[in-house]
């Protein structure tokens, strides 16, 4: 039986029906702040709201929605899991990418296949040093980053080279029906996640996992191999969001990814992902993604400095800690 048909009084399914409950108004939340900066945004500087606007937003969301998925997977998890190395793993993808790809489409599979396979394994050793040697989340991401960002210095000699590939760049800047194919693929990213975490035993192990370990070690699952495998997926996940930021670039840069470590866990705490870990859904990040750009492009508007956007979003940060980002979640 799984951990989380056991977690509510051996009723089928009530704890996953709960945890999505509690999830969804936050993303609710997250969707209508979106709307009321867009309507506020087009009284400040008309033409903010114009549909073409919006889609813009919308394609950079998308950038963000793709590295925090990777973010959320690891929160989801529990054990004050947070990864500070997706900012780095994104920089070493694009970096890997842009010089296997060198601007030819006929790079592109092979690319794929192999920033996955590098971000996984680095993702998995960070899983390793937490699940196996307990070294706190927090310490060990940080250090891998601190090891990732020099292997990309390594790996590129301090000066990136290739391009993305005409098929890549259509993927991140070019459109279908007037919407970005990022937006589209978004779309079906989402769809996917929603599947996996809905109707797979891995999904409900997942929640399981971040709800009550003990519970579920004692279902007889290996907790610290789903864990190890959890912080793999956030690397290869994050990885390959470096090579749809490569997409939407052209050209790739050393810190290409730095700025997406905060935003990842801001947009996850907004869309309702509970620190402790166990409750949320990828719904909730979607939401926290989309209001998360539309603010930074709303402070962009009115011509709000970086060091002043960057105030925003730790005040941002820090509030939603204090409200909800704790909660327990059984």
């Amino acid at each position: 039986m799984s951990p989380l048909q056991t977690s509510e009084a051996g009723a089928p399914g009530l704890a996953l029906r709960k945890i999505r409950s509690l999830g969804n108004h936050k993303a609710l939340v997250a969707y209508a702040l979106a709307v009321l900066i867009f309507v506020a945004g087009q009284l400040v500087s008309p033409g903010f709201g114009a549909f073409s606007n919006i889609m813009n937003v919308l394609n950079i969301s998308a950038l963000l929605g793709f590295i925090a998925l990777a973010q959320m997977l690891v929160v989801l998890s529990g054990g004050e899991g947070i990864d500070l190395s997706v900012g780095a793993m994104a920089s070493l993808g694009a970096v890997m990418s842009s010089q296997l790809i060198g601007g030819l489409d006929g790079n592109l599979p092979l690319a794929v296949i192999v920033v996955l396979a590098v971000g996984f394994l680095i993702g998995c050793t960070s899983g390793v040093g937490i699940a196996y040697f307990k070294v706190p989340p927090l310490v060990m991401t940080l250090a891998m980053a601190s090891v990732i960002q020099g292997a990309a210095l390594v790996y590129t000699n301090g000066q990136p080279k290739g391009m993305a590939s005409p098929l890549l760049k259509e993927l991140g800047t070019g459109r279908t029906a007037g919407i970005p194919n990022l937006v589209l693929l978004w779309l079906a990213l989402a769809l996917l996640v929603w599947l996996f975490m809905t109707r797979t035993k891995w999904g409900n192990l997942l929640y399981g996992l971040g709800m009550n370990r003990l519970t579920t070690e004692l279902s007889g699952i290996r907790t610290r191999v789903v864990r190890t495998v959890v912080y793999g997926a956030s690397g290869a996940i994050s990885a390959i969001g470096g090579m749809l930021l490569l997409s939407y670039t052209g050209t790739a840069f050393l810190d290409i990814g730095a700025a997406y470590m905060l935003p990842t866990v801001i947009a996850v705490v907004i869309g309702g992902i509970s620190l402790a870990g166990g409750l949320g859904s990828y719904n909730g990040t979607v939401a926290g993604a989309i209001l998360l750009t539309t603010l930074s492009s709303i402070l962009i508007t009115l011509n709000i400095s970086e060091g002043g956007r960057q105030i925003v979003y730790g005040g941002i940060l820090l509030l939603l800690l204090i409200v909800y980002g704790r909660q327990k979640t059984a």
